[in-house]
């Protein structure tokens, strides 16, 4: 085979990646605002949006015919990306309960089945894919430190509402632990939206940012970008009647877990990492909140100037560390 057709090809990957993690995201935006604006149910184009990052790289990837990519893997996951696709289009075209079901059910068979496409490859294509697992259970302090963070920015915002005494009620009970010892089996039953983002932004995009504007300014960039991509769900499905806020409020939300998740994959090159850390991001909702309903919210600019200010505070002094002043190798 001729030479230069084999090599990998950057530029066609870089435009395969963006029209499929971007273009694909606001190509869904028009269904998903046709659902919303009819009233249908509409909680199955969030879990399907998630996949689109991921997505991208392996198009990408297998688009460029790289040597050594767990195939298997990747297929697999790209059959289950186009089963939620057809749902989301199966929820405007003939609108119903039934797709939100199809879609769970995708996620949780799918997430099961794709851990063993996934352990059956061979190392040396997981590793060559940067899905390999490293850094021993010390990855795991990663996890347990940003556990704690989000948490204590809970908290904190609480303060200026008058709901701390009512929240640390709340917290005296069982309730919230018996849901965090669920949300551990959870990931193993759902990972595959978090993996879709996460391979996307920190383990494809990241470098290649950072490349570009530093080790610092690719975080900072990387948090914009991620933050515009959900612009669909911010007017559409978040928070129909306060969409401006609820986009000023992910901007907020995108950089400082940017800036985290960044961090944190800097430090251990562990793809698994960021993944962990935005399924517990998510997650947690439940317990903070009490519910995983995230739809249909009303966002103050008051909410969002409290928010600025904790989680400010909380995470972007992480921009100060010392793993900041190099930069993550991206593949040519």
């Amino acid at each position: 085979m001729n030479e230069q057709h084999s090599a990998p090809q950057p530029k066609k990957e870089r435009l395969i990646f963006w029209l499929i993690a971007y273009g694909l995201t606001f190509l869904m935006g028009l269904p998903l605002a046709i659902a919303q604006r009819g009233g249908y149910n509409t909680d199955v184009f969030p879990n399907a949006q998630m996949y689109y990052p991921a997505a991208g790289v392996m198009l990408a990837y297998l688009a460029a015919r790289r040597p050594s990519l767990p195939r298997r893997f990747f297929v697999f996951y790209l059959l289950n990306t186009a089963a939620l696709v057809a749902s989301c289009l199966g929820a405007v075209l003939a609108p119903g309960d039934v797709w939100l079901a199809a879609a769970n059910l995708i996620v949780v068979a799918g997430s099961a089945l794709a851990w063993v496409f996934l352990l059956t490859e061979r190392k040396e294509k997981r590793a060559a894919a940067g899905l390999r697992w490293h850094g021993g259970v010390k990855a795991l302090g990663f996890v347990a430190l940003f556990i704690l963070l989000r948490t204590a920015a809970v908290f904190l915002s609480m303060l200026p509402y008058g709901q701390l005494g009512e929240y640390l009620a709340y917290w005296s009970t069982p309730a919230p632990y018996l849901t965090f010892l669920l949300l551990i089996p959870n990931f193993f039953l759902s990972f595959l939206p978090f993996f879709g983002e996460e391979y996307g932004w920190r383990y494809y995009l990241q470098p290649r940012l950072q490349q570009r504007f530093g080790p610092r300014g690719g975080v900072l960039a990387l948090g914009l970008v991620w933050a515009a991509w959900h612009l669909p769900l911010n007017f559409f499905y978040y928070a129909p009647e306060t969409g401006l806020q609820s986009f000023a409020s992910q901007i907020i939300t995108c950089v400082v877990m940017a800036v985290f998740f960044g961090w944190a994959y800097m430090k251990t090159q562990n793809i698994w990492v960021p993944v962990l850390l935005h399924c517990f991001n998510n997650s947690l909702i439940l317990i903070y909140s009490g519910t995983a309903v995230v739809s249909n919210q009303t966002v103050t600019w008051f909410d969002i100037l409290v928010q600025l200010i904790v989680y400010g505070v909380i995470f972007l002094p992480f921009l100060a560390s010392g793993v900041f002043r190099k930069v993550c190798p991206a593949e040519k």
